[in-house]
């Protein structure tokens, strides 16, 4: 019997009698079953527009006439599917220099430079080694500003988070080394199963490792094997080029900063179409700007920051676009993974999904500060406690009360032990007390409760540190005037000093009383000095300080923070 003719490419055996010579896969984004996957989908069809432009054999596809922004067809072909996982994984192996040795690694050479030390010259050793780095096409012909910086980026996160294991970055290695990936045959294998499944009226599934599945695992401790549809599998591979990579930084005890992990904000598609035509034009305007060697635009205070900073860049290049349809949307919202490596796993620090809203955004704007202006608050803690609440929908000092009662006192009130690196917190708490205390309406209308209590409690402060700081300096401050309003600029040292001194000992007498301990002795303090209250104004105090005493106590020791 006469053997039937197979047909061989890159190790994947076709019987030409028999196989397909293209496979065509429809998706609809409203049945992919994550925001990854959307987010897959999205970046294949980047990738396949990427590769035209530069004149490479890519796949096909066509968009669906009854839902042209959500369906559409992809034909793949042996040699398209290829040509584009051979393209998605280019690689190319460079030289870094570094100044401590590298366990199991192969040391090319040894190099010295002179370096300026605390004014003095000093010769620095550098080791130097080979690396495989990733070439990133699709993201290097659209990023403009800084692209070295937004690439080393997108490329330590691939090499920390999704390819932490050095066995998962076998795609990279072969083609850094001139080889074709293993991954194009293996996906158009996968397709011919799915297809066969298909006429079946079946699905194919297989095990997802975790390097294209974030969180997931092929098999788990138990055996149980993680498994996917493999049309919607191969759309993991593409998700790492739409989701943004941002750095969270923490404050240090000692004041300092540091990048702890990486956000990843992943766009869940409601219009792919609209995506589509957006996404390059926001990688075109990431900002310039460093902020050591990291771009400035990716340091964030808070995990959920990196999803409001994607929704922000979004919206506007979409309402540039569709000023005739401005309640168009491309994204229904923007989940956000914030993972850190620790020994040899992959942690989840946190997550969440943040839905876009406009009120939102403005609120996003008054902490942060317009593209291209100075942000209004510049104490990262402050921020991320302003965040925080915004995300949280609570009044906006409430997380505050978990920091002040854990944090030193020297974060937040003027002392000779506060963080010298450090924005000033005292300086952010005053310019926002004093904003929402602008805001009380100045004829006898009824105010907002929240705003009423803030402002009681701020004024209440502000005159009893101003009185005791009066009799121990000898100068009065309402004296030091320039107009009507008192002129801080030239007030005595003195002066100043007295007052910082009485804000930092109240707020640790404060911070160390809870409940009715606080209650009394807020009465006790306060109250001893003159106070000029209403009597519904004094009702408004005592009952919150009945009632919600934790907040009374935030609201204190943020307007000591502010006074001292």
């Amino acid at each position: 019997m006469a053997k039937r003719a197979t047909t061989q490419r890159r190790g994947v055996p076709r019987t030409a009698s028999t196989e397909p010579q293209s496979i065509t896969i429809t998706y609809d984004v409203f049945d992919l079953p994550t925001a990854q996957h959307k987010a897959g989908l999205a970046g294949l069809l980047l990738q396949i527009d990427s590769m035209k432009n530069r004149k490479k054999l890519a796949p096909e596809y066509v968009w669906d006439e009854h839902n042209p922004t959500t369906k559409l067809a992809v034909t793949f072909t042996e040699e398209s599917i290829c040509s584009l996982f051979d393209d998605l994984y280019a690689a190319e192996v460079v030289e870094v220099r570094v100044k401590a040795k590298w366990a199991n690694a192969n040391l090319i050479r040894e190099e010295s430079s002179e370096e300026t030390v605390d004014g003095k010259i000093k010769k620095v050793k550098f080791f130097v080694y080979e690396v495989v780095q990733p070439t990133g096409m699709f993201l290097k012909q659209y990023i403009t500003n800084s692209p070295e910086a937004w690439l080393k980026l997108w490329r330590d996160m691939l090499w920390a988070i999704p390819r932490g294991n050095p066995q998962s970055r076998q795609p990279f290695e072969q083609r850094s080394r001139g080889e074709p990936c293993k991954e194009g045959p293996s996906a158009w294998g996968d397709l011919q199963k799915a297809e066969k499944a298909k006429h079946k009226g079946m699905f194919h599934t297989a095990p997802v490792a975790g390097s294209l599945w974030l969180g997931a695992q092929a098999t788990n401790a138990e055996n149980i094997s993680f498994d996917g549809r493999i049309e919607q599998t191969i759309l993991l591979h593409f998700w790492c080029l739409t989701a943004m990579v941002f750095v969270p930084q923490v404050v240090s005890p000692d004041g300092d900063s540091k990048f702890v992990g990486y956000t990843l904000a992943i766009p869940d598609i409601l219009d792919l179409e609209e995506f589509l035509d957006s996404y390059p034009g926001m990688l075109a305007d990431l900002g310039p700007n460093l902020r050591g060697f990291r771009p400035a635009n990716a340091v964030i205070d808070l995990a959920g920051e990196g999803a409001l900073a994607y929704l922000d860049h979004m919206t506007r290049l979409v309402q540039r676009k569709v000023q005739e349809n401005p309640t168009r949307r491309s994204l229904g919202a923007v989940e956000f993974l914030h993972l850190a490596k620790i020994g040899n796993n992959i942690k989840t620090l946190s997550s969440g999904r943040i839905v876009p809203k406009e009120s939102l955004l403005k609120d996003y704007h008054l902490i942060v500060g317009k593209p291209g202006e100075k942000p209004p608050f510049s104490n990262p803690l402050f921020r991320r406690g302003l965040m925080l609440a915004m995300l949280e929908g609570v009044p906006w000092f409430r997380p505050f009360g978990k920091l002040f009662s854990e944090w030193p006192a020297r974060f937040f009130v003027h002392s000779d032990k506060s963080p010298p690196k450090l924005s000033r917190f005292w300086a952010d708490a005053r310019k926002k007390l004093s904003q929402e205390n602008d805001r009380m309406p100045k004829l006898p209308d009824a105010p907002d409760p929240e705003l009423l209590l803030m402002t009681l409690v701020y004024r209440l402060v502000r005159s009893y540190v101003n009185d005791r700081a009066k009799s121990k300096s000898g100068i009065d401050p309402r004296k030091v005037k320039e107009g009507d309003k008192i002129n801080w600029k030239n007030m005595p040292q003195v002066f100043k000093d007295e007052r910082r001194k009485v804000g930092e000992s109240l707020f640790l007498e404060f911070r160390s009383r809870r409940e009715q301990a606080f209650v009394d002795h807020f009465a006790q303090t306060l109250f001893s000095a003159k106070q000029f209250l209403s009597e519904d104004h004094f009702m408004t105090i005592g009952h919150a300080l009945l009632h919600r005493t934790e907040d009374v106590k935030t609201l204190t020791l943020m307007s000591l923070s502010a006074n001292s």
